[in-house]
């Protein structure tokens, strides 16, 4: 049944992309409602597939690589539509609900819904500190959307050529803020993730530290996102640059799934 949700939400998130992005695209408002009415149908489906997979193996459904890469997506769109209703930032549906589309997708290739042999532990200090790490790559995938938009109208400035990019995108020093905000949130979280990452490794495995690519590549990212905040605060570096070092960040976050899906 989890799967056949999936499908169905799954359908649901790709066809919310596609209109979201010809209503940015093509400037009609009506349209790009529309894909946020859809995005929001698909956001319900996803978090019903969630509550079902939950249900069915009576535990939280983060026992996968697959179940992480779908309520990673989740929480990603959750942002999208949060920036879209509240904040009004529309031209994030170009980047956010096709990251999520894919890390949806990505789940569903890798068998989410499908019963696993080899499911992880998910009691107490494991959903916690999977919980929060979560939360925490979602939020900077907020400053990787803002990073990349912020890129694109960059040099739509300095070519001079696309005006309706110029009049689609929020203004630098917006794309630059709303990205920093959302480095604010990810950052602290990832951070924690990280550490009761290490107690829970601790506890299970004896020790804090085990050299498997979901523990280095969470570091790599972290060092990443902490130098973005060092050069900001203590050098005053913000934009080009520091957009380019979050999308290298969230890079690093991305590939921590690979050391839980292979």
């Amino acid at each position: 049944m989890a799967r056949a949700l999936l499908m169905v939400a799954l359908a649901l998130h790709v066809a919310g992309v596609a209109l979201a992005a010809v209503g940015e695209l093509r400037h009609r408002t009506l349209v790009s409602r529309s894909g946020a009415a859809v995005l929001v149908a698909a956001w319900v489906g996803e978090l019903v597939t969630l509550i079902v997979l939950g249900g069915t193996a009576a535990a939280f459904p983060l026992r996968t690589g697959p179940e992480y890469l779908l309520v990673l997506g989740w929480f990603v769109l959750t942002l999208h539509l949060a920036l879209w209703f509240r904040l009004h930032v529309r031209a994030a549906s170009l980047v956010l609900p096709p990251v999520a589309g894919l890390l949806v997708l990505s789940a569903f290739l890798f068998s989410a819904g499908k019963s696993q042999d080899n499911t992880l532990r998910t009691q107490g200090w494991f959903v916690f500190h999977t919980s929060i790490a979560t939360a925490g790559v979602a939020a900077l995938a907020v400053a990787f959307a803002m990073s990349v938009l912020f890129l694109v109208k960059e040099r739509a400035l300095k070519s001079k050529r696309s005006l309706r990019v110029l009049e689609m995108l929020p203004a630098l020093e917006a794309l630059d803020r709303l990205g920093f905000q959302a480095l604010l949130y990810g950052f602290p979280l990832l951070t924690l993730g990280i550490a009761t990452g290490m107690v829970y490794s601790a506890a299970v495995h004896n020790r804090l530290w085990i050299w498997g690519l979901k523990e280095i590549f969470p570091v790599i990212a972290w060092a990443v996102f902490a130098v973005i905040l060092w050069a900001r605060f203590a050098r005053g570096v913000r934009g080009r640059r520091s957009a380019i070092l979050a999308i290298a960040g969230f890079a690093f976050a991305l590939l921590t799934f690979v050391g839980m899906v292979r």
